[in-house]
């Protein structure tokens, strides 16, 4: 603290004032939470979902179901409706398969590189360094 410290009585002041302040429970418990909201249910289990499944499986499941929605409206019998199910499972397992796959063949070439996910990839060299120089590309002396 900047400037001349609290003397003996102003200490004691201070102390005293400070653990009133603690026996009001209902106040420490608002100073203790004070802008810090608890995360919703929602979208705890949001993020959970997120980091599971990609992007493209979640579109693939939206997608496949507005269009077997569709269809089963139409025609409503059970036939057609039993397929569609079956088309719409097919659909959004091939699409976690595949999402799963790439995660996998990601994962490998980022581990056989000593890279970590988080780990933003190293810039190509230029390409100027990579082809031949031609003579136009020499500077005029």
């Amino acid at each position: 603290m900047d400037g001349p410290a609290l003397s003996g009585w102003e200490r004691r002041l201070l102390e005293e004032i400070e653990s009133d302040l603690r026996q009001d429970t209902r106040l420490d418990r608002k100073l203790s939470t004070m802008g810090a909201k608890s995360p919703s249910r929602v979208r705890r289990v949001l993020r959970g979902v997120g980091r599971r499944l990609s992007a493209g499986v979640v579109l693939t499941a939206l997608v496949m179901s507005a269009i077997c929605l569709s269809i089963g409206v139409r025609t409503p019998t059970t036939a057609v409706l039993t397929a569609l199910g079956l088309v719409w499972a097919a659909s959004v397992a091939a699409a976690i398969a595949t999402s799963a796959l790439l995660r996998r063949r990601a994962a490998g070439r980022d581990q056989a590189s000593g890279r970590d996910r988080g780990e933003r990839r190293a810039e190509p060299p230029d390409r100027d360094e990579r082809r031949e120089r031609r003579p136009w590309d020499q500077p005029e002396a």
